[in-house]
Formats: C-alpha cells, structure tokens, sequence
C-alpha cells in the first residue's frame, strides 16, 4: 500500500486533538492550506519539517520500512569496514614510506659526516702547509 501522508497528519493531529486552525496557526498557513495537505499523499520537505515539528512527530520515518532500515545499516557497516581496509593499507605504505625515507637520511647523514671529516682534513693539510710557507718566510 502507498504511503499517504496527509492521512497520517491528519490522524497525528486528531491524537494530539489539533484541529486544522490550530495546526494552520502552528505552521503559519491557512486552515484551507492545512485540509489541503491532508488530501495530498506527498509534500515537500520543508513543509513535512514544520508539521513534524509542530505536530512532535517524525513523518519522514514514515517514508523508510525496516527492511530499508537494515539494508542501510548494512550498507553503513560495510562501508566503514571498507573504509577500515583502506586505512589499514594506507598505514602499512605509510610504514614502508617512513622506512625508505629514514635510511635515505641516515645515509645522507653519513654521507655529510664523511664530507666534513674530509673537509677537515683539507684544512688541516692547508693550515699545516700555510705554517710551513710562513715558518720559510720569516727564515
């Protein structure tokens, strides 16, 4: 059977004993308006908001069974599983990128110390060989 809404605010209102000028009043339209939305079987969503609110009633439940309920739980669990497993494999390749990049440093690490014990040894040579020109000078 096809959902008619206006039928379920109509008898939402009547348990609530809110006639169509009170309900008119709470939704800021006219008492017309309000026996037209009891004939209508679909409405707009801004609408439905006032009147769900106004009459403390979520009619939009209406809309979805439990079937359609399950199937989109489900649909919520596999997607967060699915999101689970991608995030586990970005994980381990972010290991193995954090690997790589950590021996590459530690090689250029070594690599700098080797150059500078290398510079070092330049100036020392320099500086020694600057001695000896100066000691020869000053003879």
């Amino acid at each position: 059977m096809a959902l008619h809404i206006g039928e379920k605010i109509k008898a939402r209102a009547k348990e609530l004993r809110i006639g169509p000028t009170e309900l008119a009043d709470m939704i800021n339209t006219s008492k017309q308006n309000v026996y037209g939305i009891y004939k209508r079987k679909a409405l707009d969503s801004e609408l439905l908001k006032k009147i769900s609110l106004a009459l403390k009633f979520d009619f939009f439940s209406a809309y979805y069974d439990k079937q359609w309920q399950k199937s989109f739980q489900e649909g919520q669990a596999f997607y967060q599983t699915k999101t689970a497993s991608v995030l586990k494999e970005e994980l381990t390749q972010l290991k193995k990128d954090h690997q790589e990049l950590q021996e590459k440093y530690d090689m250029l690490k070594k690599l700098y110390d080797l150059t500078e014990e290398k510079l070092k040894g330049k100036k020392e040579v320099v500086t020694a060989s600057t001695s000896k020109s100066t000691r020869k000078a000053k003879q």
